[in-house]
């Protein structure tokens, strides 16, 4: 087993573990704008979401041609370990660790993202019973007048106020 090319993968490995701490953060700060309704915050939230979700992913590519080179059949923390255990026990060890740090962020951001996709559901309900409440409004004034912008209520005479004057 090539040492640098292990000692490539921690560091890959280290790498992607700071993005999902970097995602587990924006998450909790998109829960914080999503309660405080600061909807306006969000699109550049979850830009740098999408943008760190993307550098994990170029990570992972790298991690990919990383465990090739080492003839490791998949990318998966697990396989490089089994691969490695034998030939280096050190760093195998590291890289459990590293895999249940990775395991314990995926977790606390899938319990985030549920989070934040509830108060999302209820941010759009609220919504659409404010518009919903406004359109009953709306509707209640507009059923006072006719299709000609009368009053159907008033029992004047039918004629234009141009006429009243003249």
């Amino acid at each position: 087993m090539n040492t640098q090319q292990i000692h490539e993968l921690e560091n890959l490995i280290d790498k992607e573990i700071d993005g999902y701490k970097n995602i587990e953060k924006l998450y909790t700060d998109k829960k914080e704008i999503l309660i405080k309704g600061k909807a306006t915050d969000l699109y550049d939230l979850d830009a740098k979401i999408i943008n760190t979700y993307k550098t994990i992913n170029d990570l992972s590519e790298a991690r990919k041609s990383v465990t090739k080179a080492l003839d490791i059949p998949t990318f998966s923390i697990t396989d490089i370990i089994n691969k490695i255990k034998n030939t280096d026990e050190k760093a195998a060890k590291k890289l459990a660790e590293k895999k249940a740090e990775v395991n314990e962020l995926a977790k606390r951001i899938y319990k985030l993202e549920k989070i934040n996709i509830e108060l999302t559901k209820h941010g759009m309900l609220f919504t659409g019973k404010t518009i919903e409440a406004m359109l009953k409004g709306v509707t209640a004034v507009n059923k006072e007048y006719n299709a000609k912008g009368q009053n159907i209520a008033n029992d004047q005479l039918k004629m234009s106020s141009i006429i009243e004057e003249a």
